[in-house]
């Protein structure tokens, strides 16, 4: 069933199944529907996502207007949880590179020119989002990681760092014996916005001033744009998962999505009146392997409609629409 945050947990089992923590484990990434995420355009007229590519995962954009698909990132490296920028005209994302066991930041145009790597330390790096204005970038890095990049469908995370975009400024917001996730960064980009299994927290930029928990601990949750409420995942099973949105607070929580499926990574759109999913299916049972496609709501729970069937993120980039009946 669909992973969850708790990549701690996953550092117990493999102490608990005999291999020591700090040892170098295969590589392995998923080359199925797992591992992908979706992020929305600024206008709104485009999705971007990553899924079955030349290194296991490519990024792709999919236009709303006309459905078509174009891949703007066509490369050996195994590419996750992209982002736009504010401008929509530059993505940052994860990417593991062959050969190396860590994922590290990147950033790429939206025309596939342009690539630059941000970091490359032995950490694993992920979930980034870009500033207000651009300029710079929060992520998670996981510092303590011991399968060589697994991470990536788990809600990863670690500590939360931050980076101008042209790779220069890189600090640590948190401590070391946090672990957090989900950053994103305020509306006025003065503070960065992160999850710990202790809740929802906000840091001031400046580093002087203690975290300020403002909510409950959700999973796979998302900001709205005007930065006031969040929308989130929540079930048991992974056919459970339905989609709820509640204030910062975790007040005025209510569910937006009524499926027969599971729900998972929801992002708002930016004019703030739609959030767009993924919707997990077993279509050859429990035993088979999941598959995902997208669909959107509106925040007041109506009008939730199917956008992909499940073979976009088989072959993306031959991916065609089915007819109308």
């Amino acid at each position: 069933m669909h992973r969850t945050f708790h990549s701690i947990l996953g550092v117990v089992v493999l102490a608990l199944c005999g291999c020591p923590l700090g040892t170098p484990m295969d590589h392995y990434r998923p080359h199925g529907h797992q591992d992908t995420t979706i992020a929305i355009s600024p206008a709104d007229d485009a999705i971007l996502f990553n899924a079955v590519g030349t290194g296991g995962r490519d990024l792709y954009l999919l236009r709303l207007t006309d459905l078509t698909v174009t891949r703007i990132a066509e490369t050996p490296e195994y590419e996750v949880t992209p982002s736009f920028s504010p401008d929509g005209q530059r993505v940052v994302y994860a990417a593991g590179v062959p050969g190396d066991r860590a994922d590290h930041i990147f950033t790429i145009g939206i025309d596939a020119r342009s690539k630059k790597q941000l970091t490359d330390i032995d950490a694993n790096d992920t979930s980034p989002r870009f500033s207000p204005n651009g300029k710079m970038i929060a992520f998670a890095r996981d510092k303590t990681y011991n399968w060589d990049g697994l991470a990536a469908n788990w809600e990863p995370g670690g500590v939360i760092c931050v980076i101008q975009t042209d790779g220069t400024g890189e600090r640590q917001l948190t401590s070391d014996e946090l672990f957090a996730f989900a950053p994103a960064f305020s509306k006025d980009g003065e503070s960065v916005i992160y999850f710990t299994i202790d809740g929802c927290f906000s840091l001031s930029l400046e580093g002087a001033e203690t975290p300020k928990k403002i909510g409950p601990m959700v999973s796979y949750a998302n900001l709205s744009p005007d930065g006031k409420r969040f929308v989130y995942a929540n079930g048991k099973y992974s056919p459970d998962y339905e989609l709820f949105i509640a204030s910062l607070d975790g007040t005025g929580k209510s569910q937006i999505t009524a499926s027969n499926h599971g729900c998972f990574h929801p992002v708002f759109g930016h004019s703030g009146d739609t959030v767009y999913f993924l919707i997990e299916e077993w279509p050859q049972g429990p035993s088979g392997e999941s598959k995902s496609s997208i669909w959107s709501v509106r925040t007041d729970g109506t009008q939730q409609k199917q956008i992909t069937d499940l073979s976009l993120f088989d072959a993306p980039h031959n991916w065609k629409p089915p007819l109308s009946p």
